[in-house]
């Protein structure tokens, strides 16, 4: 928990030193992922709920925050993350990069099981198909425990396209691949909402 409040508060440090850019906008999505088996694509390993809120300011610094359910099929187990992050978009011509850093805590419904602090970082890569349309090209994190005692080095790559109905209403589909501490844990199908004001 003392690694989690120390990064809270760098965050908010950041936060408070954006604050000249201003305006921006905000956003809130939703995302709903089944995930498949690592080698099996018609097996349900389990299924996952994401609640995201987001800020970008002026500046293309994001400030954001999200909650993530995730159900592991045929158990009574579940685990739960609530993280928070800041992040940076650079444009090169029509590919934009986003670079992110964030840390979390690992909620754990099982036996036996304790909750625990993390961190990650992110780096995602997109380009515009059309007016509506938009390549995901790229979303590749690492993520691990402060202790790496816990077992948590569970990295992931993701790939997919996004749809504008409008300039507030849009919606996904990502397709992932995770690891967890060096073995494939599952591959993901993605589909998400988000709304822009």
């Amino acid at each position: 928990m003392r690694y989690c409040l120390i990064m809270l508060t760098g965050i908010a440090a950041l936060a408070a030193a954006t604050a000249p850019a201003a305006a921006g906008s905000t956003s809130i999505g939703g995302a709903f992922t089944t995930e498949r088996g690592p080698e099996d694509f018609g097996a349900t390993t389990g299924s996952d709920w994401q609640l995201d809120v987001a800020h970008t300011f002026d500046n293309k610094v994001t400030l954001s925050g999200s909650a993530k359910y995730y159900d592991t099929a045929g158990t009574s187990d579940w685990k739960a993350n609530l993280q928070f992050s800041i992040g940076y978009t650079y444009d090169i011509g029509k590919l934009s990069l986003t670079g992110t850093v964030g840390i979390g805590q690992h909620f754990i419904q099982s036996d036996g099981s304790t909750d625990f602090p993390y961190y990650y970082l992110m780096l995602a890569g997109s380009t515009p198909i059309d007016e509506k349309w938009t390549w995901n090209i790229f979303r590749l994190r690492y993520r691990n425990a402060f202790d790496t005692s816990n077992d948590y080095d569970t990295p992931e790559i993701a790939t997919g396209v996004s749809y504008s109905f409008d300039p507030h209403n849009s919606m996904s589909v990502m397709i992932e691949r995770d690891w967890s501490n060096g073995n494939p844990s599952y591959t993901g199908i993605e589909i998400g909402y988000r709304y822009r004001f």
